[in-house]
């Protein structure tokens, strides 16, 4: 270092006292600068964490809205499945009718286009080969491909916009 009156000798008394008062003015300097950044460092923690948040909200709703158009699209494509192959409503209603206990007469609402398809054809029969005994039932409000199948015991719910919606609640966690 050096002093007014020429060199300071290294190791010297003196440049030790500076070093000494470099370091502590520099760690009071620090001091100041981190207290002084402090808020602004809270405020950027807070930021970030807040912009973490939104993220995770944005995600959520982001799959609950792919998970709804998902089923948007199902549920077209059942009602078009429905209109091009009433066969389709007919393997549904069989296996519904196979829920049920054997042995008592059913009954069977549909939406009357599909009434109209079905029940004249449609032959179900008890396990021992017995003709079923049912009674058809047209309901307007019934999507086409819904139906509802009543028994003594059971009742089967067919309506598409049921199912899909228990889907829906599963998909999104609900």
């Amino acid at each position: 270092g050096l002093q007014a009156g020429g060199p300071v000798p290294n190791g010297s008394p003196d440049e030790k006292a500076y070093g000494l008062g470099f370091e502590d003015g520099y760690a009071e300097g620090a001091a100041r600068v981190a207290e002084r950044l402090e808020p602004v460092r809270k405020l950027l923690a807070d930021l970030l964490n807040e912009v973490e948040r939104e993220r995770s909200v944005v995600r959520r709703d982001a799959e609950t809205n792919i998970s709804a158009l998902a089923l948007v699209v199902a549920r077209w494509l059942f009602q078009r499945e429905i209109d091009i192959d009433p066969a389709t409503l007919e393997t549904l209603v069989r296996r519904a009718v196979a829920l049920l206990p054997p042995g008592a007469p059913i009954e069977i609402t549909l939406h009357p286009t599909d009434l109209l398809q079905l029940s004249g054809h449609l032959e179900l029969k008890e396990p021992d080969g017995r003709p079923l005994a049912v009674h058809w039932v047209g309901d307007g409000s019934l999507d086409r491909g819904s139906f509802r199948l009543i028994g003594p015991q059971r009742l089967v719910d067919g309506r598409a916009d049921v199912a899909l919606r228990s889907l829906y609640e599963r998909l999104a966690g609900e």
